[in-house]
């Protein structure tokens, strides 16, 4: 078992559900006060380590932190389906945000975020203003000084991601004095993120990296990175790209293994990860992503948080060039027909010849129509001519997500004998679960969704149960610095070293390196490395609105988009709703019932 930090739920970390912290109840049984909590060096070590109980999802044995009425800790999951790599996929809790054609400012996600933010803001002040009581030696005070401005940056860099604006605290207040509008962004990142780092920085105490001692703790790596981040956001490219320099002369380095490897436990103290949610088997520190993000054939999951059908398409050949399925053999007829005929090329070997497969042929016909069945269905080698299509591609596809009739090996305790089942395959239309050589089994089962094999564990005994995954989960890591980096000097016209910082990239991909070309064609050159590098890491939809091509990618363009399946057919049980308003988000709707100070954005419904 891991050892995580030394746990203690403190008044400093246990604040409440508004943007200011309930002092109402300050010394609760089970806590300690916030104003004895400074007292010891013993207790100011507890009350440090109580600032990232926050990112723990505690409420997590009630299922998925997708669900409104337990989600807990960092939303990962939900600001992940907001993105264009992952759709999201529950009957009874879509994502509201894209479901609903108005933009609603009670949605769960916008209160959650506010929610957790501004807890670790409190948490962060709290501790800013009392460390100094704690009787510390120096070096340790200012170490924890800069741990605590650290989270403090990096919780109103994520609010200003969200919000383009948000009221400062940046001392203990109590409700009633939460009573002030939203700062500029250009404040936020100016006056409040950029300060707080550069003390870190210029601290002779804050380690360069924590990668030995103090692991999972930010570090002098970090804060330049995080500082590079807020450079990014506010297109000061030059200094951006300054501040990424130095994170490698900190002890950071790019992941050398595959791809896939390094989200795994066994890996995650590499090198890469400069700041990370740590996790352990333990109730209380464990993660659930294996339930959210796995199938039924590992481990129970409820596939939820599933990759999204345009997504798969963009990922390129292995040579580079831009996938078309019109290219595929056999396929040359894709853009002839419409996305529900295209079913044909997916249908599972048999259809005609198997008797036992009646009611499936069935099903597959009502899809795609009995003419285009009759013209493009072969019986033996359907299944062989679809798999070609996601032969030499990007490895990282395949390292990513179980492809459509793709052989895996995979454990669920229901099936075959509390033993794995062997060689299972991706297909449509299902037919047999729990065998060896079975299809693979999702949860949802009304259409054919992809599935991810990212942070995915699929033998016996790997993990306890579906939610008692303990593998970190990274809040920054190298290589979202080294692209970040790239990115920088694309927009300094520096490209030829901005390839350079890409292929990295791509080398350990086994990808072959890009071709420098114009600025809109090394802007999608390192725009590409970061949709692939980055799913199921929450990181996505905050390049898109950044970027401006979040209609373009997760909408494809379109004013409504929604889910689908292998073959592309659009708002398959469900829609998605474009709005211009949809980003910046506006204020929650109970915190401008509480603070009439704060300015909404037009488009939002109250």
């Amino acid at each position: 078992m891991k050892k995580i930090y030394n746990t203690l739920i403190v008044a400093a970390a246990a604040l409440t559900a508004t943007a200011c912290v309930d002092m109402l109840n300050t010394s609760p049984a089970n806590q300690i006060a916030s104003e004895n909590m400074w007292t010891t060096p013993e207790l100011a070590l507890k009350g440090m380590n109580g600032l990232y109980e926050t990112f723990y999802n505690r409420l997590q044995s009630n299922g998925t932190q997708v669900r409104s009425e337990n989600l807990d800790g960092l939303n990962k999951y939900g600001i992940e389906a907001l993105g264009f790599c992952t759709d999201y996929y529950a009957n009874n809790y879509p994502i509201y945000l894209l479901y609903n054609q108005a933009k609603q400012a009670n949605d769960w996600q916008i209160n959650h975020e506010w929610k957790f933010c501004y807890t670790i803001v409190h948490a962060t002040n709290d501790a800013i203003a009392n460390l100094n009581k704690a009787g510390l030696d120096a070096a340790t005070y200012d170490r924890y000084l800069c741990e605590a401005k650290f989270l403090r940056a990096w919780a109103y860099s994520r609010l200003n991601k969200f919000w383009q604006g948000v009221p400062v605290y940046l001392e203990p207040i109590s409700n009633e004095e939460c009573t002030r509008t939203q700062s500029s962004a250009d404040y936020v990142w100016r006056e409040v993120v950029i300060p707080d780092l550069n003390d870190c920085i210029n601290s002779e105490n804050f380690p360069d990296n924590t990668l030995t001692e103090n692991y999972g703790r930010p570090s002098k790596g970090a804060a330049y990175a995080l500082r590079g981040m807020a450079y990014m956001w506010l297109e000061e490219w030059q200094n951006a790209a300054n501040d990424f320099s130095k994170v490698s002369e900190c002890g950071y380095d790019l992941w050398q293994g595959e791809y896939a490897d390094f989200f795994t436990a066994t890996n995650e103290k590499d090198n890469e990860m400069i700041f990370a949610i740590q996790y352990d088997e333990e109730s209380g520190y464990c993660d659930n992503i294996q339930q959210a993000v796995g199938a039924r054939d590992t481990y129970g999951g409820w596939d939820e948080v599933k990759p999204a059908s345009d997504f798969v398409d963009y990922y390129q050949n292995a040579d580079g060039s831009k996938f078309k399925w019109s290219e595929v053999p056999g396929l040359e007829d894709w853009d002839q027909l419409t996305p529900k005929q295209r079913a044909v090329f997916f249908c599972r070997d048999g259809l005609k010849s198997n008797a036992a497969l009646s009611s499936q042929k069935t099903q597959a016909v009502g899809v795609c129509g009995q003419d285009i069945f009759d013209k493009y269905y072969l019986d033996d080698g359907n299944e062989a001519r679809i798999k070609a299509a996601y032969e030499n591609r990007d490895p990282r596809l395949k390292q990513t997500i179980i492809t459509p009739y793709d052989p895996v090996d995979c454990y669920t305790s229901n099936y075959n004998n509390d033993e794995n089942m062997i060689g299972k395959q991706l297909r449509w239309p299902l037919y047999q679960q729990g065998a060896d050589g079975g299809d693979f089994w999702l949860d949802k089962r009304t259409s054919a969704y992809y599935c991810y094999r990212k942070y995915v564990y699929f033998l016996k005994g790997e993990l306890i149960d579906r939610q008692r995954c303990h593998t970190d989960f990274p809040l920054i890591r190298y290589t979202d610095v080294l692209l970040q980096w790239a990115e920088a000097l694309i927009e300094l016209n520096e490209f030829t070293t901005a390839k350079n910082l890409i292929d990295q990239v791509r080398t350990r991909a086994h990808m072959p390196g890009i071709q420098i070309g114009s600025l809109e064609e090394m802007r999608e050159a390192v725009r590409y490395e970061r949709r692939v590098e980055f799913p199921i890491e929450a990181v996505n939809f905050f390049d898109e609105v950044r970027w401006g091509t979040y209609k373009e990618t997760k909408f494809q363009g379109k004013d409504v988009h929604g889910g689908q399946s292998w073959w592309g057919d659009n708002t398959v049980e469900y829609s998605w709703y474009w709005d211009d308003c949809l980003w910046p988000w506006s204020v929650p709707q109970g915190e401008y019932q509480r603070n009439p100070a704060l300015e909404v954005r037009p488009g939002w419904v109250y």
